[in-house]
């Protein structure tokens, strides 16, 4: 997750005014502004390129899935190829087959799926390094859908599970990725108060240094950052003591606007982006 980014895929937003009249079904924090919402995922989209990141645009002909644009959460791409993976959130359901769909036009194979009961979406899934998995064990991910990725991946990555706590129960995600964010292969950002002790323990006895993100910023949203390449990162404007943190790490910070396609809908840059390609 700290390789450099080479090409990602994501998903405007494509809803009309008739498809946000129920927002807050979809738990957001008040009705989308579709203007801006657009225009934000554009600058978000040509940040990304400035950067020497190819995109590539999903197509997608369901306007109404308002939490399509979070690609990162139904696969995740190995070196063998995507694991499509299962949506527990009933609203997003199909979002794995149309992003399967768009994965096979890149050309990348599908290497397995998660099915039948279990469940288990990107958001939850951490690569502490290339050979290093550990996976959020949540009201979105269940232990079935970490079974099942442990045996389409084989001897590909090494997985773990850890416990994300309640929370505010299984109507919010709180994803592990929400909690935290790899830095640099020494360097991690991390939200103690809701953070595992488990996974804690697991990063300082591998001597990675752990930077807290300050309570107040940790709903703006300061804790999902998006590493471009290792230390340098692009995250949601709005958390200056964060930014200060990672700068006096050595980290180079990127900004962008995110009141809508972030923070509105309690999800940051991470979740924006599904990584088809780092190099190492």
């Amino acid at each position: 997750m700290i390789g450099a980014l080479k090409k990602i895929l994501v998903r405007s937003p494509l809803e009309e005014e008739n498809h946000i009249k129920d927002w807050e079904k979809w738990g957001y924090l008040r009705k989308p502004n579709i203007k801006l919402a657009r225009e934000e995922h554009a600058n978000f989209v040509e940040t990304i390129k400035a950067e020497g990141v190819s995109v590539t645009l999903a197509d997608d002909v369901h306007k109404e899935r308002l939490d399509a644009i979070f690609t990162s959460d139904p696969a995740i791409i190995t070196d063998r190829g995507a694991v499509i993976l299962k949506m527990s959130k009933a609203l997003r359901t199909g979002e794995e087959e149309t992003l399967s769909e768009n994965i096979v036009k890149l050309d990348i194979p599908i290497l397995g799926r998660i099915q039948g009961e279990a469940t288990l979406e990107g958001g939850d899934v951490l690569w502490l390094n290339p050979k290093t998995i550990i996976i959020g064990r949540s009201y979105r991910s269940n232990t079935q859908g970490i079974t099942q990725l442990k045996s389409i991946l084989n001897d590909l990555a090494n997985i773990s599970q850890v416990d994300l706590p309640h929370w505010h129960g299984p109507g919010e995600c709180l994803h592990l990725l929400s909690l935290i964010s790899l830095i640099d292969e020494d360097l991690v950002l991390v939200y103690p108060e809701l953070a595992p002790v488990s996974l804690l323990e697991r990063l300082k006895a591998r001597n990675i240094k752990i930077v807290e993100v300050p309570k107040r910023e940790f709903v703006t949203q300061g804790c999902n950052v998006l590493t471009l390449k290792p230390r340098k990162c692009l995250m949601v404007e709005g958390n200056p003591k964060t930014r200060r943190i990672l700068e006096k790490e050595g980290a180079e910070v990127i900004e962008f606007q995110g009141k809508e396609i972030c923070l509105n809908r309690t999800g940051g840059p991470t979740c924006l982006v599904c990584s088809i390609l780092r190099e190492y």
